[in-house]
């Protein structure tokens, strides 16, 4: 390594002259000190990330659609495909944007699911197995993943109760399928209604002071 003692920088590699005053140079030993620190590499930041997702959605969605219409909709995957990139998009932009609350990812991602499901039972002639088995059994894991979560996370009561009361109040939406003849098995609904009434129950029972805060700090009472 070389030295300028006019300009108090040390050079690196072989060179005749200073590059800044173009003085003589002297060598020296060791490169600890360099004169130009080394950057580091430039991190990909959240923006940027959902800017190249969105980017990669639109542009498999113009792809996927163009073939479609090209073909005269001849191909009845593509239109499975497309819905499928779409939740992938959704299911991203919400995680970044709800990273910081694991219980709202989580609820957000079953709600989604549940539509997705519903949608496709309905495209292909609607078997119904969406309404009999795949929502009931969704909606009780979800209010098992909650406490779970919320038990592991160390949160108050207050802190995770809102996401109690929305997921009660999805599971109750299924009479409406039971009341219109669509759930033909009701069976399994009726489990996870009764399932939520008991959970409500038991925390009105044994945590009726810790909803009671929750409720009044929730309407701000």
């Amino acid at each position: 390594m070389q030295y300028c003692k006019k300009c108090n920088v040390k050079i690196r590699g072989r060179k005749e002259c200073c590059p800044l005053c173009q003085g003589l140079l002297y060598e020296t030993e060791g490169d600890e000190n360099p004169s130009f620190p080394v950057l580091g590499k430039r991190k990909i930041t959240s923006i940027t990330f959902l800017k190249v997702c969105t980017f990669l959605f639109i542009a498999s969605e113009i792809v996927f659609g163009t073939i479609n219409i090209m073909t005269k909709g001849e191909f009845s995957f593509i239109g499975p495909v497309m819905l499928g990139i779409l939740v992938v998009w959704i299911d991203i932009i919400a995680t970044m944007y709800l990273r910081n609350n694991l219980i709202k990812v989580i609820t957000f991602e079953v709600l989604v699911a549940i539509v997705v499901d519903y949608y496709i039972d309905k495209m292909t002639n609607f078997h119904g197995w969406s309404i009999r088995w795949m929502i009931p059994m969704t909606l009780i894991g979800l209010a098992i993943v909650t406490i779970v979560t919320a038990l592991i996370l160390r949160l108050r009561l207050d802190e995770y109760i809102l996401y109690i009361v929305f997921d009660f109040v999805m599971v109750l939406l299924q009479i409406i399928f039971i009341r219109n003849g669509e759930n033909t098995f009701p069976w399994p609904a009726v489990c996870s209604i009764m399932f939520y009434m008991i959970l409500i129950a038991a925390l009105v029972i044994f945590r009726f002071r810790d909803l009671k805060n929750a409720s009044e700090k929730m309407f701000n009472l």
